[in-house]
């Protein structure tokens, strides 16, 4: 996308409406991502402010079910034709004026995708000794005790006096 003119003219803004594919590389994206915003130069500065959705699919990282889910996310990002410093990283940097919208929107989206992705916040996971998926069964193995807190166990079973 060629945005010479709008680091040009104060006020000037270019709408976005596109979609465009990851590629077969990443199937973590069951479908195109969705992009609408604009390009808009006020008083000077040249901001990038979209919004962007898509449908995720990935294995669920405590219980390895798949999940299919929709996911949207905000891009609000200040475009630049050269920094002064080497301290403004968030700044996009566009010395040809071109911005490669897909790759943007890439780069942006892995941000902010959590660390860990779960089918749900209070997800179980699996049982570390059997495999069983404790979201939807209890598990029959049998709890290794501690060798070195087996001495205790009596306590359990009769405790002290107080």
């Amino acid at each position: 996308m060629n945005l010479e003119n709008i680091f040009e003219i104060p006020g000037m803004s270019i709408p976005i409406d596109a979609e465009f594919s990851l590629g077969d590389d990443d199937p973590l994206f069951l479908e195109p991502i969705c992009i609408q915003g604009e390009v808009c130069n006020k008083s000077g500065i040249v901001m990038l402010d979209t919004l962007f959705s898509t449908q995720l699919s990935f294995d669920c990282d405590r219980c390895m079910e798949q999940v299919k889910r929709s996911y949207t996310g905000k891009i609000a990002q200040t475009l630049v034709r050269s920094l002064s410093s080497d301290e403004d990283c968030d700044l996009i940097v566009l010395p040809d004026a071109q911005l490669n919208l897909s790759e943007a929107v890439r780069e942006e989206l892995y941000l902010q995708l959590p660390s860990k992705l779960l089918c749900a916040e209070d997800c179980k996971g699996l049982c570390s000794g059997c495999g069983t998926n404790l979201n939807g069964a209890e598990c029959i193995c049998q709890k290794q005790i501690d060798p070195r807190l087996a001495a205790l166990l009596p306590l359990l079973d009769n405790p002290p006096d107080r």
